[in-house]
């Protein structure tokens, strides 16, 4: 019912946005198209056989309700929809498709855009930072492809800086592989690759204390081939693990009060 509710034509408000009774003919854009959007990326992740057309959609969807977003600098006067700095930040609730129509609430007027009110939206953006990823893809259109983020490839050696938003989540679909590392707290580094190899025999990240504090963190990993290997941070090893096939590992982390840190994951 997500998929088939939703939107696969190549137009900004439409393209993996949700659809209500009457199709891409009444408004779009609405908080359910990043929420649902957040369901199919999961699902990519984490269950389908063929990921490929679901990360596609998920991803479209993720993007597509900040489209809906009034945000600018000065030049610009701080925004396409709603021009003026008291404007600034704000977003609407649902995208008027049609070249003149009636917004739902208050049943007012309108001609093609966003709408003047913010409706449910912020639920949608909830929904849109926890699908919030980095995601690489070996994509049989594409070729291998970085959603969210910026890739480049030396043999077997691949490099990816995170350039989705929130920099705390990254996930390899490619083949049979299936990886996923996220951070219960800070993040990737600010244009700062993650370097992996093809085998993920080995990965290598920034690590940005975002609370400029020292504390602990938590690296979450799953899909991690099975073997024997080392943590490192700050190429000092502080931890020896043992990763087995389909297991899902919780390291601990232990951040210095400096801004960033190196962290290796290596098998033995």
């Amino acid at each position: 019912m997500n998929l088939a509710a939703r939107g696969w034509e190549p137009d900004y408000y439409w393209l993996g946005s949700d659809y209500r009774a009457s199709g891409n003919t009444a408004y779009t854009l609405s908080y359910m198209s990043q929420m649902g959007g957040w369901a199919i990326e999961n699902y990519a992740l984490d269950f389908a056989k063929d990921p490929i057309p679901y990360l596609r959609l998920g991803y479209q969807s993720y993007l597509s309700s900040w489209a809906l977003l009034n945000s600018g600098t000065p030049e610009s006067n701080y925004g396409y929809w709603f021009s003026g700095k008291e404007n600034d930040g704000g977003a609407g609730g649902g995208f008027e498709p049609r070249p003149w129509g009636r917004a739902w609430l208050g049943n007012k007027e309108m001609g093609r855009g966003s709408w003047w009110y913010s409706g449910e939206i912020d639920l949608g953006f909830t929904g849109a930072l926890r699908a919030a990823a980095t995601i690489v893809s070996a994509d049989p259109i594409f070729g291998l492809y970085a959603y969210g983020g910026v890739l480049k490839q030396a043999g077997k050696s691949i490099s990816v800086i995170p350039r989705d938003g929130l920099r705390s989540r990254f996930a390899v679909v490619c083949g049979q592989t299936r990886f996923q590392i996220s951070l219960s707290r800070d993040g990737f580094a600010k244009d700062q690759p993650i370097l992996f190899e093809n085998s993920l025999a080995r990965i290598d990240f920034t690590l940005e204390n975002r609370s400029h504090d020292r504390h602990e963190t938590v690296l979450h990993i799953r899909g991690l081939p099975a073997g024997f290997y080392h943590l490192s941070v700050g190429h000092k090893v502080t931890n020896k693990f043992v990763s087995e096939a389909g297991a899902t590992l919780r390291l601990h982390i232990a951040v210095p009060a400096d801004e960033v840190s190196l962290v290796g994951i290596e098998r033995n």
